[in-house]
């Protein structure tokens, strides 16, 4: 997916984004936890947050250090607006820019942040390992970065739907959906970019939604669908068709369909220098 077209998709999104964005709060809450147990909150004057979205994590994270200065960025304006009046109405301040994490990074001075943070948004990265790099290289040595993002194992229910589908209509196999990394992935990236006391933890969250429908536009209504597949027309309407209606009858229940989430929070210290 191009990237403008991942900008424009979550600024369209913004303003209804928190009233479908279950899982990525329960995401900022258990990141925020992590982040507040490990670091106390004077220990910290400058922190950015990569991927703001509409200030789910930022209201949190803001609130537990509200004397350190404050930077935020996302790739979309819309999200940004919305973030900044969420803040506005806590009584918090903090800098917002919209910029490509994957650019800007490179473009700021070394060494210039005591904790960065993200929520689920590493994963519409499209040079992850580059961008860890870059991210680490605002670090201060001995500061860390928090992150939560999606497992490989998420949605793993509709993408055995679609393989299924497209096995009954003899179409081959494409990718619905993004490709996500593993807790080992993330790690390996950060060990390379020189990051120590790694950790991850993962969690398994399952939702129920009425039906298929109901769950893809969900997703589509906080702008997180993707696809590989260019069909169009008659043909796709058959996919979808032979999708949901092997979802529904394969993990359909009395409490509508089974949905897994695959969360992965990692974090790791930037190494002092030799």
């Amino acid at each position: 997916m191009h990237r403008n077209t991942v900008k424009h998709r979550f600024s369209n999104k913004a303003a209804f984004y928190e009233q479908y964005a279950i899982v990525q709060k329960e995401m900022a809450n258990r990141l925020s936890a992590m982040v507040q147990t490990a670091i106390p909150r004077d220990a910290v004057a400058s922190i950015l947050e990569v991927g703001c979205g509409t200030g789910g994590l930022t209201r949190l994270i803001r609130s537990q250090y509200p004397h350190a200065d404050y930077e935020a960025i996302d790739l979309a304006a819309g999200m940004i607006a919305q973030a900044q009046a969420s803040l506005a109405r806590l009584g918090l301040t903090g800098s917002f820019y919209q910029a490509d994490a994957e650019e800007w990074v490179w473009t700021q001075p070394a060494a210039c942040k005591d904790l960065i943070v993200s929520g689920a948004c590493f994963q519409w990265f499209f040079r992850p390992e580059q961008t860890i790099r870059g991210l680490c290289r605002l670090l201060a040595p001995n500061a860390p970065l928090y992150f939560s993002t999606f497992g490989p194992d998420t949605f793993c229910e509709l993408h055995d739907s679609f393989a299924h589908a497209h096995a009954s209509l003899g179409e081959k196999g494409v990718r619905h959906g993004l490709s996500f990394l593993s807790a080992e992935q993330w790690l390996s990236m950060l060990e390379a970019a020189g990051m120590s006391s790694l950790r991850a933890t993962t969690q398994k969250v399952v939702l129920a939604y009425p039906g298929v429908s109901d769950f893809l536009h969900a997703v589509k209504a906080v702008g997180a669908n993707a696809s590989e597949d260019k069909s169009a027309g008659l043909g796709r309407r058959r996919l979808l068709l032979a999708m949901m209606d092997y979802y529904e009858r394969t993990y359909g229940g009395e409490h509508g369909v089974r949905v897994t989430y695959d969360l992965l929070y990692i974090s790791g210290v930037r190494q002092p220098r030799p």
